[in-house]
Protein backbone atom coordinates (compact mmCIF):
# COMPACT_ATOMS: atom_id res chain seq x y z
CA UNK A 1 0.00 0.00 0.00
CA UNK A 2 1.28 3.51 -0.82
CA UNK A 3 -0.09 6.29 1.33
CA UNK A 4 0.42 10.01 0.88
CA UNK A 5 0.31 12.90 3.31
CA UNK A 6 1.50 16.50 3.21
CA UNK A 7 4.70 17.17 5.08
CA UNK A 8 5.05 20.84 5.78
CA UNK A 9 4.28 22.69 7.72
CA UNK A 10 1.95 13.42 7.53
CA UNK A 11 6.93 -0.13 5.56
CA UNK A 12 5.04 -2.23 3.36
CA UNK A 13 3.07 0.98 2.94
CA UNK A 14 4.29 4.53 2.38
CA UNK A 15 3.06 8.02 3.24
CA UNK A 16 3.57 11.37 1.39
CA UNK A 17 4.14 14.08 2.86
CA UNK A 18 3.01 17.42 12.55
CA UNK A 19 1.76 19.09 30.51
CA UNK A 20 4.03 21.79 28.81
CA UNK A 21 6.42 21.19 25.98
CA UNK A 22 10.12 20.87 26.73
CA UNK A 23 12.04 24.13 26.89
CA UNK A 24 14.29 25.43 24.12
CA UNK A 25 17.25 27.73 24.69
CA UNK A 26 16.19 31.36 25.12
CA UNK A 27 15.92 33.22 21.83
CA UNK A 28 14.57 36.48 20.50
CA UNK A 29 10.86 36.22 19.82
CA UNK A 30 8.45 37.91 17.45
CA UNK A 31 4.95 39.39 17.83
CA UNK A 32 2.44 39.30 14.98
CA UNK A 33 -0.53 41.64 15.03
CA UNK A 34 -3.05 42.64 12.42
CA UNK A 35 -6.61 42.96 11.17
CA UNK A 36 -8.72 40.50 9.18
CA UNK A 37 -11.27 42.05 6.81
CA UNK A 38 -13.68 41.07 4.04
CA UNK A 39 -11.93 41.51 0.70
CA UNK A 40 -15.07 42.82 -1.01
CA UNK A 41 -16.49 45.15 1.62
CA UNK A 42 -13.42 45.98 3.68
CA UNK A 43 -15.41 45.33 6.85
CA UNK A 44 -13.76 43.66 9.86
CA UNK A 45 -14.28 39.93 10.42
CA UNK A 46 -14.73 39.07 14.11
CA UNK A 47 -14.27 35.44 15.16
CA UNK A 48 -11.79 34.46 12.44
CA UNK A 49 -9.24 31.81 13.47
CA UNK A 50 -5.63 33.03 13.29
CA UNK A 51 -2.88 30.59 14.25
CA UNK A 52 0.58 29.26 13.45
CA UNK A 53 0.18 25.81 11.90
CA UNK A 54 1.24 22.82 14.02
CA UNK A 55 1.83 25.01 17.06
CA UNK A 56 0.16 26.03 20.30
CA UNK A 57 -0.04 29.68 19.21
CA UNK A 58 -3.46 30.80 18.04
CA UNK A 59 -6.36 33.15 18.68
CA UNK A 60 -9.61 34.50 17.20
CA UNK A 61 -10.14 38.05 16.02
CA UNK A 62 -12.01 40.50 18.24
CA UNK A 63 -15.09 42.56 17.37
CA UNK A 64 -12.92 44.84 15.20
CA UNK A 65 -11.23 41.94 13.37
CA UNK A 66 -7.95 42.45 15.22
CA UNK A 67 -5.54 39.79 16.50
CA UNK A 68 -2.22 39.53 18.34
CA UNK A 69 0.11 36.50 18.48
CA UNK A 70 3.04 36.82 20.86
CA UNK A 71 6.24 34.96 21.74
CA UNK A 72 6.87 33.34 18.35
CA UNK A 73 10.25 31.67 18.09
CA UNK A 74 12.56 32.27 15.11
CA UNK A 75 12.20 30.09 12.04
CA UNK A 76 9.84 29.38 9.18
CA UNK A 77 6.16 29.52 10.15
CA UNK A 78 2.83 29.10 8.37
CA UNK A 79 0.31 31.74 9.49
CA UNK A 80 -3.20 30.40 8.84
CA UNK A 81 -6.38 32.50 8.73
CA UNK A 82 -9.66 30.62 8.52
CA UNK A 83 -13.34 31.50 8.81
CA UNK A 84 -16.53 29.76 7.76
CA UNK A 85 -17.84 31.29 4.53
CA UNK A 86 -14.41 32.51 3.40
CA UNK A 87 -11.47 30.96 1.57
CA UNK A 88 -8.72 30.14 4.06
CA UNK A 89 -5.39 31.85 3.65
CA UNK A 90 -1.92 30.56 4.55
CA UNK A 91 1.13 32.81 4.59
CA UNK A 92 4.65 31.43 4.92
CA UNK A 93 6.76 33.69 7.10
CA UNK A 94 10.38 33.73 8.17
CA UNK A 95 10.63 34.90 11.76
CA UNK A 96 14.16 36.18 12.29
CA UNK A 97 14.09 37.61 15.79
CA UNK A 98 12.49 40.12 18.13
CA UNK A 99 10.12 42.83 16.96
CA UNK A 100 6.54 43.24 15.80
CA UNK A 101 5.14 42.60 12.33
CA UNK A 102 1.77 44.04 11.29
CA UNK A 103 -0.65 42.60 8.71
CA UNK A 104 -3.91 43.52 7.03
CA UNK A 105 -5.42 40.26 5.81
CA UNK A 106 -8.23 40.19 3.27
CA UNK A 107 -10.35 37.04 3.08
CA UNK A 108 -12.38 36.25 -0.01
CA UNK A 109 -16.02 35.19 0.50
CA UNK A 110 -16.94 31.80 -0.96
CA UNK A 111 -20.28 30.20 -1.65
CA UNK A 112 -20.60 26.88 0.15
CA UNK A 113 -22.71 24.50 -1.89
CA UNK A 114 -24.81 22.32 0.36
CA UNK A 115 -26.12 19.18 -1.35
CA UNK A 116 -29.85 18.57 -1.28
CA UNK A 117 -30.17 15.88 1.33
CA UNK A 118 -32.77 14.92 3.82
CA UNK A 119 -31.59 15.56 7.37
CA UNK A 120 -32.62 12.91 9.88
CA UNK A 121 -31.98 12.50 13.56
CA UNK A 122 -29.79 9.45 13.04
CA UNK A 123 -27.06 8.63 10.56
CA UNK A 124 -27.20 5.35 8.69
CA UNK A 125 -24.89 2.38 9.08
CA UNK A 126 -22.98 3.25 5.91
CA UNK A 127 -22.02 6.66 7.30
CA UNK A 128 -20.68 5.05 10.50
CA UNK A 129 -18.69 2.52 8.46
CA UNK A 130 -17.11 5.37 6.52
CA UNK A 131 -16.42 7.26 9.74
CA UNK A 132 -14.56 4.19 11.05
CA UNK A 133 -12.49 4.09 7.84
CA UNK A 134 -11.67 7.79 8.05
CA UNK A 135 -10.75 7.55 11.73
CA UNK A 136 -8.41 4.60 11.15
CA UNK A 137 -6.65 6.29 8.23
CA UNK A 138 -6.50 9.82 9.64
CA UNK A 139 -6.08 9.38 13.41
CA UNK A 140 -4.28 6.05 13.24
CA UNK A 141 -4.42 2.41 14.28
CA UNK A 142 -1.86 2.35 17.12
CA UNK A 143 -2.67 1.96 20.83
CA UNK A 144 -2.17 5.72 21.14
CA UNK A 145 -4.97 6.29 18.62
CA UNK A 146 -7.36 4.38 20.88
CA UNK A 147 -7.06 7.26 23.37
CA UNK A 148 -8.08 9.86 20.79
CA UNK A 149 -11.69 11.06 20.48
CA UNK A 150 -13.13 12.94 17.51
CA UNK A 151 -15.49 15.35 19.26
CA UNK A 152 -17.45 16.63 16.26
CA UNK A 153 -17.78 13.78 13.74
CA UNK A 154 -21.05 15.31 12.53
CA UNK A 155 -18.93 17.86 10.63
CA UNK A 156 -17.72 15.15 8.24
CA UNK A 157 -19.20 14.25 4.87
CA UNK A 158 -18.04 11.22 2.94
CA UNK A 159 -18.26 10.09 -0.65
CA UNK A 160 -17.26 6.72 -2.04
CA UNK A 161 -17.19 5.86 -5.75
CA UNK A 162 -17.79 2.39 -7.09
CA UNK A 163 -14.16 2.09 -8.24
CA UNK A 164 -12.90 2.65 -4.68
CA UNK A 165 -12.18 6.38 -4.42
CA UNK A 166 -13.03 7.60 -0.92
CA UNK A 167 -13.12 11.29 0.02
CA UNK A 168 -13.97 13.25 3.15
CA UNK A 169 -14.66 16.91 3.75
CA UNK A 170 -15.38 18.85 6.93
CA UNK A 171 -17.88 21.69 7.27
CA UNK A 172 -15.97 23.02 10.29
CA UNK A 173 -12.58 22.41 11.91
CA UNK A 174 -12.29 18.91 13.38
CA UNK A 175 -11.66 18.77 17.13
CA UNK A 176 -9.75 15.80 18.53
CA UNK A 177 -9.01 15.17 22.20
CA UNK A 178 -5.74 13.21 22.36
CA UNK A 179 -5.59 11.81 25.87
CA UNK A 180 -2.57 9.70 24.96
CA UNK A 181 -0.37 12.79 24.51
CA UNK A 182 -2.38 15.43 26.39
CA UNK A 183 -3.47 17.78 23.60
CA UNK A 184 -6.69 19.10 22.17
CA UNK A 185 -6.12 19.42 18.41
CA UNK A 186 -8.22 21.67 16.19
CA UNK A 187 -7.55 20.43 12.66
CA UNK A 188 -8.53 22.59 9.69
CA UNK A 189 -8.96 19.83 7.10
CA UNK A 190 -8.61 21.03 3.52
CA UNK A 191 -8.49 17.75 1.63
CA UNK A 192 -8.74 14.02 2.28
CA UNK A 193 -8.71 11.35 -0.42
CA UNK A 194 -8.06 7.63 -0.68
CA UNK A 195 -7.82 6.26 -4.20
CA UNK A 196 -6.65 2.68 -4.54
CA UNK A 197 -3.52 2.33 -2.41
CA UNK A 198 -2.82 6.06 -2.27
CA UNK A 199 -3.98 8.24 0.64
CA UNK A 200 -3.53 12.01 0.70
CA UNK A 201 -4.70 14.69 3.05
CA UNK A 202 -3.87 18.29 3.73
CA UNK A 203 -4.73 20.61 6.59
CA UNK A 204 -3.39 22.66 9.47
CA UNK A 205 -3.49 21.67 13.18
CA UNK A 206 -3.58 23.93 16.23
CA UNK A 207 -2.68 22.41 19.61
CA UNK A 208 -3.92 23.23 23.10
CA UNK A 209 -2.61 21.43 26.22
CA UNK A 210 -5.16 19.37 28.13
CA UNK A 211 -5.29 19.36 31.93
CA UNK A 212 -4.21 15.99 33.38
CA UNK A 213 -6.64 14.27 35.72
CA UNK A 214 -3.83 13.43 38.14
CA UNK A 215 -0.07 13.21 38.43
CA UNK A 216 -0.04 9.69 36.99
CA UNK A 217 -1.66 10.90 33.77
CA UNK A 218 0.78 13.81 33.57
CA UNK A 219 3.71 11.39 33.82
CA UNK A 220 2.13 9.14 31.19
CA UNK A 221 1.77 12.08 28.79
CA UNK A 222 5.41 13.03 29.30
CA UNK A 223 6.52 9.45 28.60
CA UNK A 224 4.28 9.09 25.55
CA UNK A 225 5.41 12.41 24.07
CA UNK A 226 9.03 11.40 24.36
CA UNK A 227 8.33 7.98 22.92
CA UNK A 228 6.47 9.48 19.95
CA UNK A 229 9.29 11.93 19.27
CA UNK A 230 12.16 9.47 19.60
CA UNK A 231 12.81 7.81 16.26
CA UNK A 232 10.28 9.99 14.41
CA UNK A 233 10.85 11.69 11.07
CA UNK A 234 11.16 15.01 12.88
CA UNK A 235 13.74 13.53 15.28
CA UNK A 236 15.74 12.18 12.34
CA UNK A 237 15.68 15.47 10.40
CA UNK A 238 16.68 17.45 13.50
CA UNK A 239 19.58 15.07 14.14
CA UNK A 240 20.57 15.35 10.48
CA UNK A 241 20.58 19.16 10.63
CA UNK A 242 22.75 19.22 13.76
CA UNK A 243 25.06 16.42 12.56
CA UNK A 244 24.10 14.14 15.47
CA UNK A 245 22.90 11.03 13.66
CA UNK A 246 25.14 8.58 15.48
CA UNK A 247 24.63 10.26 18.87
CA UNK A 248 20.85 10.07 18.38
CA UNK A 249 21.14 6.39 17.27
CA UNK A 250 20.31 6.88 13.58
CA UNK A 251 22.08 5.55 10.52
CA UNK A 252 21.23 5.96 6.85
CA UNK A 253 21.92 4.39 3.48
CA UNK A 254 21.11 5.47 -0.05
CA UNK A 255 18.96 3.24 -2.27
CA UNK A 256 19.47 4.87 -5.70
CA UNK A 257 17.43 2.36 -7.70
CA UNK A 258 14.55 1.84 -5.29
CA UNK A 259 11.11 2.89 -6.48
CA UNK A 260 7.43 2.07 -6.60
CA UNK A 261 7.92 -0.64 -9.22
CA UNK A 262 11.18 -2.06 -7.88
CA UNK A 263 11.53 -4.14 -4.74
CA UNK A 264 13.67 -2.36 -2.19
CA UNK A 265 15.06 -5.72 -1.11
CA UNK A 266 16.89 -5.95 -4.45
CA UNK A 267 18.02 -2.33 -4.53
CA UNK A 268 21.68 -1.66 -3.87
CA UNK A 269 22.35 0.04 -0.55
CA UNK A 270 25.22 2.52 -0.28
CA UNK A 271 26.60 4.43 2.71
CA UNK A 272 25.98 8.15 2.23
CA UNK A 273 27.31 11.15 4.13
CA UNK A 274 25.21 13.95 5.57
CA UNK A 275 27.01 16.60 3.52
CA UNK A 276 26.13 14.84 0.29
CA UNK A 277 22.38 15.28 0.79
CA UNK A 278 22.05 18.33 3.09
CA UNK A 279 23.31 21.88 2.74
CA UNK A 280 22.48 25.23 4.37
CA UNK A 281 20.06 27.40 2.41
CA UNK A 282 18.77 30.93 2.70
CA UNK A 283 16.08 31.93 5.21
CA UNK A 284 17.45 29.73 8.02
CA UNK A 285 16.44 26.50 6.29
CA UNK A 286 18.38 23.52 4.96
CA UNK A 287 18.17 22.05 1.48
CA UNK A 288 17.62 18.29 1.31
CA UNK A 289 18.39 16.66 -2.03
CA UNK A 290 18.69 13.04 -3.17
CA UNK A 291 17.19 10.68 -5.75
CA UNK A 292 15.85 7.17 -5.16
CA UNK A 293 15.20 6.50 -1.50
CA UNK A 294 16.97 7.15 1.77
CA UNK A 295 16.86 4.21 4.18
CA UNK A 296 16.81 5.34 7.82
CA UNK A 297 17.47 2.95 10.71
CA UNK A 298 16.76 3.96 14.31
CA UNK A 299 18.52 1.81 16.92
CA UNK A 300 16.97 3.45 19.99
CA UNK A 301 13.78 1.35 20.06
CA UNK A 302 12.61 -2.00 18.69
CA UNK A 303 9.69 -2.46 16.37
CA UNK A 304 6.36 -2.71 18.14
CA UNK A 305 3.86 -5.47 17.69
CA UNK A 306 1.29 -2.91 16.59
CA UNK A 307 3.50 -2.02 13.62
CA UNK A 308 3.73 -5.66 12.53
CA UNK A 309 -0.05 -6.01 12.71
CA UNK A 310 -0.49 -2.79 10.74
CA UNK A 311 2.03 -3.96 8.14
CA UNK A 312 0.43 -7.45 8.17
CA UNK A 313 3.71 -9.11 9.04
CA UNK A 314 2.89 -10.50 12.48
CA UNK A 315 2.92 -14.10 11.25
CA UNK A 316 6.14 -13.77 9.30
CA UNK A 317 8.64 -12.69 11.94
CA UNK A 318 9.25 -11.36 15.43
CA UNK A 319 9.79 -7.61 16.03
CA UNK A 320 13.26 -6.44 15.06
CA UNK A 321 15.46 -4.66 17.63
CA UNK A 322 15.47 -1.53 15.44
CA UNK A 323 13.01 0.56 13.38
CA UNK A 324 13.55 0.99 9.64
CA UNK A 325 11.98 3.58 7.36
CA UNK A 326 12.37 4.93 3.83
CA UNK A 327 12.09 8.47 2.49
CA UNK A 328 11.78 9.66 -1.10
CA UNK A 329 11.53 13.24 -2.38
CA UNK A 330 8.78 14.04 -4.86
CA UNK A 331 10.44 17.11 -6.39
CA UNK A 332 13.93 17.60 -4.94
CA UNK A 333 15.22 19.63 -3.37
CA UNK A 334 12.94 20.20 -0.39
CA UNK A 335 13.63 22.47 2.54
CA UNK A 336 13.78 21.60 6.24
CA UNK A 337 13.26 24.24 8.94
CA UNK A 338 14.84 24.51 12.37
CA UNK A 339 12.05 22.41 13.91
CA UNK A 340 12.82 19.43 11.66
CA UNK A 341 9.73 20.04 9.52
CA UNK A 342 9.66 19.78 5.71
CA UNK A 343 8.43 23.13 4.41
CA UNK A 344 6.89 22.06 1.10
CA UNK A 345 3.43 20.41 1.26
CA UNK A 346 3.60 16.98 -0.39
CA UNK A 347 7.38 17.39 -0.55
CA UNK A 348 8.35 13.89 0.57
CA UNK A 349 6.99 10.38 0.80
CA UNK A 350 7.74 8.22 3.82
CA UNK A 351 7.44 4.44 4.06
CA UNK A 352 7.47 1.70 6.69
CA UNK A 353 7.90 2.82 10.31
CA UNK A 354 7.70 6.56 9.66
CA UNK A 355 4.42 5.94 7.85
CA UNK A 356 2.98 3.87 10.69
CA UNK A 357 3.64 6.58 13.27
CA UNK A 358 2.87 9.66 11.16
CA UNK A 359 -0.83 9.94 11.99
CA UNK A 360 -2.72 12.56 13.93
CA UNK A 361 -2.52 10.49 17.12
CA UNK A 362 1.27 10.90 16.98
CA UNK A 363 1.49 14.60 16.06
CA UNK A 364 3.32 16.94 18.42
CA UNK A 365 3.33 20.75 18.34
CA UNK A 366 6.38 22.41 16.85
CA UNK A 367 7.26 23.83 20.28
CA UNK A 368 7.87 20.36 21.71
CA UNK A 369 11.37 19.07 22.35
CA UNK A 370 12.43 16.25 24.69
CA UNK A 371 13.50 17.48 28.12
CA UNK A 372 16.93 15.87 27.87
CA UNK A 373 19.07 14.78 24.91
CA UNK A 374 20.51 11.34 24.36
CA UNK A 375 19.08 7.81 24.10
CA UNK A 376 15.47 7.34 25.09
CA UNK A 377 14.95 5.79 28.54
CA UNK A 378 11.65 4.43 27.22
CA UNK A 379 13.17 2.20 24.56
CA UNK A 380 12.11 -0.97 26.40
CA UNK A 381 8.63 0.24 27.30
CA UNK A 382 5.45 -0.83 25.54
CA UNK A 383 3.11 1.82 24.21
CA UNK A 384 1.22 3.31 27.14
CA UNK A 385 -2.09 4.75 25.94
Amino acid sequence: MLERLPLSVGMVAGLLLALAAGARPAAAQTTLRGTVVDRETGGPLPGAHVFVAQSMVGTTTDADGRFVLRDLRPGAAHLVISMVGYASQKNTLLLTGSGTRTFRIRLTPVVVEVPEVTITGERDEEWYDRLDTFTRLFIGASPLAERCSLLNPQALRFEKKWWGKFTAEATEPLVIANRALGYRVTYHLKDFEKSGDVIRWDGEPLFEPLTPRDSAEARRWTANRRRVYRGSLRHFLTALIHDRLDAEQFSMRWLPRAGVYRSVHRADRHPISRDRILSPDADSTWELRFSGRLEVTYRGEPEREGYLRWARQQRDRAPRPFQRSHISLDDPPVHVDAYGEIVEPYGATVYRYFSYELRLSGLLPREYTPETPGPSPFSRLRETP
